[in-house]
Order: structure tokens, then sequence, then C-alpha cells
């Protein structure tokens, strides 16, 4: 007996010693990435969830294209968010000082892979990652070996650390176009910004493409957004024939601005970034986003799988699109024309019935515009039974529901015919809510569709497989329903949109240049209150304001707590988004009219009630994207397979009595850019 046991203990103390050894042996590896195998069984499973940031210098179109096309090309590489990677993603939303902030953060050794989007962003984590602490990748860059990051002309002659994706817009190709159109096109008018790299580099181009067709390049230099106008203006002035836009991120923050005065002026608009069309262009020539950045996402994906950076080529790549807008003709003082070659090569035609795409590769076609007009207007198979759900009622929801209604019938679907419709609202009652959800589901609803993150929570945890789709809520992440724009819940998509409370920080100093305290009311019990008052926290500080918050848990509680907060000094009111704000502001713009405080907001509700100044969501267009991705469903696509779309089209709202009331001017230029005026 004492033998055997001498000769287990020997045999384990062996084994023991053995699996010693194989781990030390085999610590390299497992604490490095793995590679996905040669014999396509898939990628092998990482020791580690890696941390990925993703930084973009500004909300447009084309950037979340190509930060969707990213997130796409990473999952396909094996590095999908949420299991391979966390990824956090990072806006300067077009500030420079907030950008150089972040690239700081970014490369303080807390992730394991920067990627940035846009050549400022480029040039912020390239200067703030001299000591290369962190890998990087970089894309949506116009022309790398101009950004003076250390990326010469030869694909290998780059800084060891830093690989990336350089796309030139065909500059060229979008004037020789120009000229096509219109035969006897003479003078070319650009506003553009020399601060911006990427816009020089367009600008150059353009300079040599005019010389080549004989066309005169009248220029107008900007410092930032706010100075488009103007620029544009002084262009007009000088009787340019046609508006033209490069690569440049600020005039294409302000292309809104940029198409109003061509429209007045009745001479068209061409950009090299598609997306633009949709907003007025005539046409645009350019790369596809989405495809570009999905190539940074490949490459992204063999960084992270350990391919070292030294050997990775810096590409090239320039996928293209065209996207034509023949409404753009109507009143042009020339003869412009669109020939029908270039609407056979069109990627996207927008005419009377709507906007017309080519069809799609698959993994694309979830994120493929929301907005688009179905011209297949034949019966559903079944009549659907919606049912809309709200928590409040206020001018701003009845905004959202009549655009669900207008998205549905844009679609091609046909309430009566296709659908049934009924609506419930719980006048911001919970436990109505909630009773509400119930009896739609009892009901037997094929879909529901909820305004508010109220009615989107409650639905979620009521009903376990009834699709749903949602509109105006503020962060659906912070919801709890989705992670990205295209990982969320499988039943449930829809579109969203924040307070835009970085635009509304120029506002603010354009109509209070010495204001220095900003008082704010929130709901502390409300996700979406909370999700935008951080917003208003950050934007505050980054406009170099003085921040006085105090929260409001009930209606009743909000005179007493607005005349507490205007008794702290400050300058005025900017009250971030809320229900209870919301139904509350009456008795809010009360109390600070008698402390003549003036009051700035995010709801259009709020200007006609006594609000200076409105930048809201336009509210209607939101629930017309979310009507359209009903009509997605209800033709049998899947929710889990449609991204969540978030709307960014804003409406500036004035009211001119509250402004005279508060003893204060607003400038002639804030006047021009408003929606509405109420006098």
């Amino acid at each position: 007996m004492w033998d055997t046991l001498k000769r287990l203990s020997l045999g384990l103390a062996l084994i023991v010693f053995a699996s010693a050894i194989l781990l030390l042996s085999d610590a390299p590896r497992r604490t490095s990435l793995t590679r996905e195998p040669d014999h396509g069984a898939g990628p092998v499973p990482l020791a580690k969830v890696m941390k990925v940031a993703l930084m973009q210098m500004a909300s447009q179109p084309i950037i979340e294209e190509g930060a969707d096309g990213v997130i796409a090309g990473l999952k396909e590489a094996g590095f999908a968010v949420g299991t391979a990677i966390q990824l956090k993603r990072f806006n300067a939303e077009g500030d420079l000082a907030t950008v150089n902030a972040m690239a700081q953060e970014l490369t303080g050794g807390g992730f394991d892979l920067v990627i940035t989007l846009t050549t400022s962003a480029l040039q912020a984590v390239a200067n703030a990652n001299q000591q290369r602490r962190v890998p990087h990748v970089f894309g949506l860059v116009t022309d790398p070996t101009q950004s003076g990051v250390g990326v010469g002309s030869e694909p290998l002659d780059h800084p060891a650390h830093m690989v990336g994706v350089g796309t030139l817009q065909p500059v060229a190709e979008s004037l020789r176009m120009a000229r096509q159109m219109n035969p006897k096109l003479t003078r070319v008018g650009v506003a553009w910004n020399p601060a911006e790299v990427n816009s020089e580099i367009c600008t150059k181009l353009a300079r040599e493409a005019c010389r080549e067709l004989k066309l005169d390049l009248l220029e107008a230099t900007v410092e930032n957004t706010a100075a488009v106008h103007e620029a544009v203006a002084s262009l007009i002035a000088r009787d340019v024939d046609l508006l033209w836009i490069g690569g440049d991120v600020s005039v294409l923050a302000a292309f809104e601005v940029v198409a109003k005065a061509a429209q007045n002026a009745r001479i068209p608009v061409c950009t090299c970034i598609p997306g633009n069309a949709k907003k007025g262009s005539l046409f645009d020539v350019g790369a596809n986003y989405f495809e570009v950045g999905r190539g940074i996402g490949h490459l992204a994906g063999r960084v992270l799988s350990g391919d070292e950076i030294a050997k990775l080529p810096v590409e090239r790549s320039t996928p293209p699109k065209l996207m034509v807008n023949t409404l753009a003709l109507k009143g042009l003082r020339d003869a412009w024309a669109v020939s029908a070659q270039v609407l056979a090569q069109a990627d996207s035609v927008i005419d009377e019935q709507g906007q017309h795409d080519k069809a799609l590769p698959a993994t694309k076609a979830s994120i493929a515009p929301v907005r688009t007009t179905n011209t297949d207007s034949a019966p559903l198979s079944k009549v659907w039974q919606l049912r809309l759900l709200a928590y409040i009622n206020s001018p701003d929801v009845e905004e959202a529901e009549q655009g669900l209604r207008d998205g549905l019938k844009n679609a091609g679907v046909m309430e009566g015919r296709d659908f049934e419709l009924k609506v419930a609202n719980a006048q911001g009652d919970m436990t109505s809510l909630h009773g509400m959800v119930e009896s739609a589901l009892a009901d037997h609803a094929d879909l529901l569709l909820t305004i508010s993150t109220q009615a989107l929570q409650s639905a979620v945890q009521r009903a376990r497989n009834t699709p749903i789709v949602f509109t105006m809520v503020a962060n659906p992440f912070a919801a709890g329903v989705a992670t990205t724009e295209t990982e969320h819940l499988a039943s449930v998509t829809g579109a969203y949109g924040s307070n835009d409370v970085d635009a509304m920080m120029p506002i603010i100093k354009q109509v209070l240049p010495n204001a220095r305290r900003v008082g704010a009311l929130y709901a502390p019990t409300e996700v979406n209150s909370v999700y935008s008052h951080e917003l208003l926290v950050k934007a505050a500080k980054g406009a170099s304001y003085e921040l006085v918050s105090l929260g409001i848990n009930s209606p009743s509680e909000a005179p007493d707590v607005t005349q507490s907060l205007c008794g702290q000094q400050i300058d005025l009111i900017c009250l971030p988004n809320s229900n209870l704000a919301g139904s509350s502001f009456p008795t809010i713009v009360q109390s600070a009219r008698k402390a003549k405080v003036p009051v700035f907001g995010f709801l259009g509700s709020m200007v006609s009630q006594g609000a200076v100044v409105v930048l809201t969501r336009d509210y209607h267009d939101m629930g017309a994207d979310s009507g359209q991705i009903a009509a997605r469903v209800m033709r049998g696509e899947k929710p889990a397979a449609i991204p969540l779309h978030q709307s960014r089209k804003n409406r500036l709202l004035i009211n001119m009595a509250a402004t005279k009331a508060a003893g204060l001017t607003i400038p002639g230029e804030l006047l021009k850019r408003a929606d509405r005026v109420v006098e």
C-alpha cells in the first residue's frame, strides 16, 4: 500500500511539473494575439478582449458611413465588436481643441489600437503619439503623404507604428462632369479652409483641372463653418456659374447654407463627397466611403492579428460612387442637362419619384441610407396591425407621429390597405404606459412603434418576439437596446438623435457674447435626460462656460427649482431635453422670465412658449426615417439586419418677443439661418 501511494505521488508530481513547463513555454503565445489559421476554420479565440478606439473629426454622413464600414470590416476580419474587441468611439464634432484633447487620452496607454478617420484626426493622434505608445491605423484621408505625419510616397515608407488608407477625391473628374452638363460653364466658385490639409490638396487639384478645362476658378477662404455663408455670398457676387465643394470638412458641415445660397442665385452645387445630392447638390462624384471603411477595418484586423505594421503597405483606395439629383436642375439660370449616359452610370438618382439606388452588395445593404421613396406600391401579403405608443403628449411628439405616418406612406405602404394603426398616449404616466404595451400585445399587434425612450424601454421589457421600431430617442445605447448601430436587440430598430448641444454653444455666444455662467435643469430619473445633460456638461466645458445644474424630480418642483437656479447669478438657462422639462416648460420659463433670465432649449414646442432660441432635431424627419424602417420590416426584412439610423437634421427657431423681453438682440446672420422666426 505504501509503495503504491509513493508511486501515485511521484506520478502526480511529474504531471504538475510537465504542465508547468508547457504553460511557461506557451506563455508568449497566450499573451499575444492569435492569427487566423490557414485552414480556414475561423479565427483562433483571443486570449483577451482587445480595446480599440475609433476617433472621427465630425458628425458627417460620409464619416459615419466610413465608420460603419470600419466596424463591418473588423467583423469580417474576425474582430466583432462586443466579443473579440471592445470598441469605444470618439467624436470631436469639428473642434480642433477637442480632437487634440481626445488624442492625448487615446495615446495614454489605455487602448491596444487607435483607428482615426479624417486628416485632422490622423494629425492629432500622430502628434500625441510620438512616443509610439499605441499602434495607429488611419483612413478617410485625402493624401497621407501631405499630412505631415511621416508617410512617404512609397507604400512601405511610413512610421513603424502607423499605417492606413489614403482616399484622393476625384477632383478633375467632378469638374469634367460639370463641363459636360453645361458646355458653356466658365466660372467656378470654391470656398475652402486653408487650415485643412485635405482641403488644400483638393483646391490645388481643382486649380490644375480648371486650367486644363479653361475654366476660371474663383476662391474664397474660410476659418470655420460660421464663415461659410459670407464666403459663398462673395463668390455669388462675383457671378460664378457653379459652386464646387472638395473635401473640406468646414464647408461640408455648412452644406445647407451653400445649397440655399446657390438656389437663391439659381446656380447649381456639385461636390466630390457623395451624400450631398440628397441635400440639394446637382451631383456628387467621389468615393464609396463604406467600402473605404471596410478596407480600413480589414487592415486594422491584420494589425490586431499580430502583423508587423512596418511591413504593411499604406494603401490607396477610391472605390467610385456617383449620385445625381435631377430635381436640382429646376430653376437654374443657365442650361444644365444630365445625359442618359451619366444617369446610367450613377449609383443613385434622385427625381420626382424619389431616390433610386442600384443594387447594393450584401455586405453593404444593411448600412444603406434609410431615406428612400419606394416605388413598389403593390399591396403587402397581409394587413399589419400596428400600435403607436407614446409616453407624453406634446407638439414635438405629434410631429414625430406625423413623420411616422408620412414615412410609411412615402415608402408605398398604405393605411387601410396594408395596415391598421391604433395610437395610444400615456400622458406622462408610467403605469398607463406599461398597460398600453400589455394591451397592444394582447391585441396580437404585429409591430410596435414607440415614441420616446420610456415607451421604447417599456415595450422592450414586455414584448419578447414582437418587432419594435422606435423614434424620438436620444441615446438607444444608454437605453440598453444597442451597443452599436449594427449590434442591437434582434427585435428592435429605429431612428434616434440627441440634442445638438455643440452647435448650440456658438449660438449662445452670438446672442450673449459676455455670458459666463449657464444654468441647466434636468431629470435624474430619466435616462434620456441624464444623457442629454452629460452632453451639455461636455459642450459647456469645451466652450469655456461654467455650468450650474439642478435636478427636477416632479412637475410641482419646477417653479421653485428654476427660481433657485436663477438666484445663482447665471446669465441664461440652457435646458437639455427631458420629458419632465418639456411638460413643465411653461412654469420654468415663467420663473425664468421673472428673474429676467433668457431660456435656450432643444424642443420645438418651447419656442412658442417663451424660449429665446431653440435648436431642435427635426422630429418629423426622424419619425419619417422610422416610418421608412417600419415599411422595410413589413416587407420582410428582419429588424436585426436593419441598422439604427442617427437623424442629424436641425431646425433653428427664434422667438422675437421673448428676445425683446429679455433685452437681447438677435444678430442678423443668425436670423437669416433661422428655419422659423416667431414674431
